[in-house]
């Protein structure tokens, strides 16, 4: 019998006996953290440890990793790729496939060839590579999780079990001389695979990288149902006997990555980080108004990349004077894969700065008084709770640090309105002359004698030392919406062409701004109430109340031409616009505080 076959077996033992504490685990104490289940994909790969016959094992479970010595002195190796789901807090279930490679060699033990029937022992033989293909599906099991559940703890301990199968082809076997060297070949590779059942079964260390990634280490044993895979078998005696289920067994020493498919919500994170969150309050210290209601807002600045998507803050604010506390309608954040509806939804990237305003008549408790608030943290479960009391009493939760938001009421005032005067000063854009264009056209000259009299009065703003200008150029609001945006831009680019020309010719430095502002329905309507027409009040309720306004601005044209006239044309053109100085008296009403008497 395999020295390490006892090791293994109390392994298994192990496993076994665990499985009815993983299972009372499920259970759990209430409003115990929520248990994320998810899908995994993994991959690893390492050592391949011959047990079979043809392995050395005088040195016990630790004289595994003499594989190395071996026929070809190579190591051998194994890899793998699997699929996974973890259910809950402790049990996970994975499929895995993989390929690997077996050799070794045993000194001072007579072994028979399983292929000799007149069953001749042999000594100091070697195994140059077997190679199999093989597959399992396992039950695993986190030890840790059993006791106390923390899906983000770093290290677990994450015995399995399960069953598979190898498809193996096995390896030449060669009689060794004293310095391990081939003398000769005792049996030929095989030439076709054979198929065996296997049972694994080991232990896994895993540390959590990330919410999405586990490196693992992993130590398994598999036990075969075959004695073939190094072609040769033990005997008892001289007597060249078999020993009948002395099976062979391999192991596996790998490290490997687990990427996880979950929806991580580390409520804890979000409580121990919680001063991440700034709050501000306007005003602050509160204050009592003429009302008699204290009226404050309560703004508060959630960064980026920390509110879980599926967490839910609820912020209790309070007043806490000495003796007790005044409690105020808490305010309740979501994440933004929360489907229940809260006082303000969380962006994860971009965070927020959000406002809640509160007003409250003004109590004596008030006074000297400082407004406080605590965070708390749940994981949304299908429910909003309103209160921390309902989060408390319904669901796990994680307690984040309390924050002093501002100052209470100092004392009670009294106010008066009085009315004081602003003197405003600044810069206006005042229009000074207009250029025109004829329909859908942006051509200066086409309208040259209006266009004379705007390039006379650009001359004149010249002379007066106007270097800066701003141009506004529009469309008549018919036609395509695109078309008349393009129009409009083009004739800015007219109207600056011949205002750099012209300032050119007078030797003169000048910097424009200009835009084409597209169509002109504000000035169309007004032109249209302010004229003449018969019908005006009719034609802009058309306008105005058609899903086309452009195909009904063409009707009218149609039914009243003097919109096509003696309206439109006005609207066709590129105004140039020169900041002036302006100064402005406005009078408001301000709240004075009435000075106490003492």
């Amino acid at each position: 019998m395999k020295k390490n076959l006892t090791f293994s077996k109390l392994l298994m033992l192990f496993v076994i006996a665990a499985l009815p504490l993983s299972m009372m685990a499920q259970e759990g104490k209430k409003h115990a953290k929520p248990v994320e289940k998810y899908w995994y994909i993994q991959a690893d790969g390492g050592l391949s440890i011959n047990h079979g016959d043809l392995a050395n094992y005088n040195g016990g479970i630790w004289d595994d990793f003499n594989h190395f010595k071996k026929v070809a002195m190579e190591p051998t190796w194994d890899a793998h790729f699997g699929i996974g789901y973890q259910f809950g807090k402790v049990i996970g279930l994975n499929l895995k496939g993989g390929y690997g490679l077996l050799s070794g060699h045993k000194h001072q033990q007579a072994l028979v060839l399983n292929s000799a029937p007149e069953g001749r022992a042999y000594w100091n033989l070697g195994l140059d590579k077997t190679n199999y293909l093989e597959g399992n599906l396992n039950l695993t099991f986190n030890l840790f999780n059993m006791f106390n559940y923390n899906p983000r703890r770093v290290i677990n301990l994450v015995p399995h079990i399960g069953i598979g199968g190898i498809y193996y082809k096995a390896g030449t076997v060669n009689q060794l001389d004293a310095n391990d060297e081939v003398s000769k070949v005792r049996a030929a590779q095989k030439g076709e695979r054979e198929l065996s059942y296997t049972v694994p079964a080991g232990m896994e260390i895993t540390f959590n990288l990330a919410p999405k990634f586990d490196l693992f280490l992993d130590y398994t044993y598999l036990f075969t149902g075959s004695d073939n895979l190094d072609q040769v078998a033990k005997i008892k005696s001289d007597e060249d006997k078999h020993i009948i289920n002395d099976k062979d067994m391999y192991s596996q020493f790998n490290l490997g990555l687990r990427v996880k498919f979950n929806d991580p919500c580390d409520i804890d994170k979000m409580a121990r980080e919680s001063k991440k969150i700034t709050y501000r309050v306007n005003p602050n210290p509160l204050v009592e108004g003429e009302d008699g209601n204290v009226c404050f807002d309560v703004i508060v600045t959630i960064p980026g990349e920390y509110f879980e998507k599926k967490a839910v803050m609820n912020l209790k604010p309070y007043l806490a004077y000495n003796g007790g506390q005044i409690d105020i309608d808490p305010i309740t954040f979501v994440g933004e894969k929360v489907k229940g509806e809260g006082d303000f939804r969380v962006n994860y990237k971009e965070g927020g700065e959000f406002t809640k305003h509160y007003c409250m008549p003004y109590q004596e408790e008030m006074a000297n008084c400082e407004l406080k608030a605590d965070p708390m943290f749940y994981v949304y479960d299908g429910t909003i709770y309103p209160t921390q009391d309902e989060i408390v009493k319904n669901t796990y939760y994680a307690q984040g640090a309390t924050v002093k938001l501002a100052d209470g009421v100092t004392e009670k005032d009294e106010y008066i309105d009085q009315t004081v005067y602003d003197t405003i000063k600044g810069m206006k854009a005042v229009k000074k002359l207009t250029y025109f264009y004829n329909k859908d056209k942006y051509n200066i000259n086409d309208r040259k004698k209006l266009n004379n009299e705007a390039d006379a009065a650009f001359n004149d703003l010249l002379k007066a030392g106007v270097t800066d200008f701003k141009v506004e150029a529009w469309a008549s609001p018919e036609g395509e919406e695109g078309h008349n945006n393009e129009l409009s831009t083009n004739r800015d680019n007219a109207a600056e062409k011949q205002m750099n020309k012209l300032a050119k010719k007078a030797k003169t430095e000048i910097t424009i701004t200009g835009e084409g502002k597209g169509e002109d329905w504000a000035t169309f309507i007004e032109l249209v109430k302010n004229s003449d027409l018969k019908d005006k009040d009719a034609i802009v309720n058309n306008i105005n109340n058609s899903s086309n306004k452009q195909r009904t601005v063409k009707e009218m044209c149609s039914i009243y031409p003097q919109l096509e006239k003696d309206i439109l044309p006005q609207l066709r053109r590129a105004e140039v616009l020169v900041d002036e100085p302006y100064q402005e008296i406005v009078p408001r009403t301000i709240k004075v505080k009435v000075p106490r008497k003492h």
